[in-house]
């Protein structure tokens, strides 16, 4: 078993690389509104907002307050089904095609950088231990 102070080191530098710190200009609804984005983009065609909401695992409510700010911006468009007035269904304008690109592109560069930096090696190494401990951790036996 590890040691109390290995394991305080282990969470001291895991506190130090936690994702807010490494995208510190992403906040919870910039994400958001990036994975329906990708959603859209991946599905090429219409969604229902219904299908957004069982997809990305959040309320129907937060899923409408996402499409709300993203309509405001010029990225979707929103109308009701012709079979069912009572669902909604979503696509990408051309903005957002537009946003999804640059984006992707962001993406890449960045990756670009990390591998640059670190190699794909280590990189890959990184990914690998992250899957282990992905498989290793499970939820805290107790309720709050």
């Amino acid at each position: 078993m590890a040691a109390r102070a290995q394991i305080e080191r282990v969470l001291k530098r895991l506190e130090q690389v936690h994702p807010a710190k490494c995208f510190p200009s992403v906040d919870e609804t910039q994400a958001g509104i990036g994975a329906v984005l990708r959603l859209l983009a991946e599905a090429d065609g219409t969604v229902t907002a219904g299908r957004i909401s069982d997809v990305l695992q959040v309320s129907t409510a937060r899923v409408a307050a996402l499409l709300k700010k993203m309509a405001a911006k010029g990225l979707i468009i929103r109308t009701r089904s012709s079979r069912d007035a009572r669902v909604t269904v979503v696509e990408l304008t051309i903005s957002g095609r537009n946003t999804v690109n640059a984006m992707r592109e962001e993406m890449y560069r960045q990756m670009g950088r990390v591998i640059d930096v670190v190699g794909e090696e280590r990189l890959m190494e990184f990914i690998d231990t992250a899957e282990e401990i992905q498989r290793i951790v499970k939820p805290p036996e107790f309720k709050l």
